[in-house]
């Protein structure tokens, strides 16, 4: 079993009622732009943490940058449906999604929907001019329900009203925030954490990614942790003849393959999710990168999403994978006249697509 073996989104940013079946080891997510790739992506990071609402800040702001007005919650209404009032405005609605596998959690709903006050004072405690009859505040009224195994009857629920000006009460729960769950986003060379990296050595991966990475740049020798002039501890690359300098002087490519390699580590027995997982990689490091990542993936029992655009990624994917083709999944995603549909690719299927018919299986 593994972490996802079934995912239905009912209803998230622009998706209804789609279904991703007999999901496997590596999931890779083909199709047109605004097929809904993405969003799948989301989906599963937020249905694996529901309850903290730090979550669905973080994730809206992968998109969308907050607002000056409104910096907490301005993206986040995007998760939800919207419908046209009859003088012009959009409301929030709410969303749905379930799955079965090895998570506990089974159902996840929200309900948003806009709302206003009047404030007497300003946010700093100041009173308005009597003459302004108060504040006008924009908000938003939030509420997060998710069903677990073993969880209460009925589920638990968390309320949240957000405004414009304050800080979100941020809301969370042990037991369902351990859910080792992680979104890499395309294009940004994230910044590798001490934490990560620490883990991945002590999983016994450090030589491994170590040759990963010299596949990609035959100059680096080594990668250490170093607090230099007593700084916080930061990751350092010995490179070539120019000797220790930190990470962030090198390429978006060896920062991203690095940020994959660190993350299987953190994520045992949980989901990688990666967007566009050939952003920022040269064709000629898929093979190494990806052979690989879905070793270390099946050693620590990590479970792959992956979106792609390009035709190199998905075929280096499935050369990766050519001796466990069962492992491998795609899902075809398109939305004629705005109604998202998806179509299975097993293993098998992709393999005769591509390297016996030569099909574009992104089209």
């Amino acid at each position: 079993m593994f972490a996802l073996d079934r995912l239905t989104i009912e209803r998230f940013r622009g998706l209804q009622d789609l279904t991703l079946d007999n999901l496997g080891r590596v999931n890779l997510l083909v199709g047109p732009n605004n097929s809904g790739k993405t969003s799948v992506l989301e989906a599963i990071s937020l249905f694996s943490r529901p309850l903290d609402l730090g979550a669905w800040l973080q994730a809206a702001y992968l998109r969308e940058v907050p607002r000056g007005g409104d910096p907490f919650f301005g993206g986040m209404e995007w998760f939800f449906p919207h419908w046209r009032l009859t003088d012009g405005l959009f409301a929030g609605g709410d969303l749905a999604i379930s799955a079965s596998g090895r998570l506990p959690i089974r159902e996840v709903s929200a309900v948003y929907k806009p709302i206003s006050r009047l404030r007497a004072t300003s946010p700093a405690g100041v009173p308005y001019d009597a003459d302004l009859d108060g504040h006008q505040e924009a908000g938003a009224h939030m509420e997060l329900k998710t069903i677990w195994e073993g969880g209460p009857p009925g589920g638990q629920r968390v309320v949240n009203d957000l405004w414009e000006d304050e800080s979100p009460r941020l809301t969370s729960n042990t037991e369902l925030l351990n859910q080792p769950v992680h979104l890499l986003p395309p294009h940004r060379a994230e910044s590798i954490q001490v934490r990560e990296y620490s883990k991945a050595a002590q999983a016994g991966l450090k030589q491994q990614t170590l040759v990963l990475l010299q596949t990609i740049d035959s100059q680096i020798r080594d990668v250490q942790i170093l607090a230099p002039n007593g700084r916080l501890p930061a990751i350092y690359v010995e490179y070539g003849t120019f000797g220790l300098r930190p990470l962030s002087s090198l390429g978006d490519g060896t920062r991203r393959a690095l940020s994959i390699a660190v993350l299987v580590a953190s994520l045992a027995k949980g989901v990688l999710l990666i967007d566009e997982i050939e952003s920022s990689l040269h064709t000629s490091a898929f093979g190494s990168l990806f052979s690989w990542l879905v070793k270390s993936c099946e050693e620590l029992d990590v479970q792959i999403f992956a979106t792609t655009h390009s035709l190199e990624a998905v075929d280096a994917m499935v050369e990766a994978e050519s001796k466990n083709l069962d492992r491998i999944v795609g899902y075809h995603l398109e939305a004629p006249n705005g109604v998202p549909q998806v179509q299975r690719l097993d293993g098998h299927l992709l393999h005769r697509l591509r390297y016996e018919r030569g099909l574009d299986v992104r089209l």
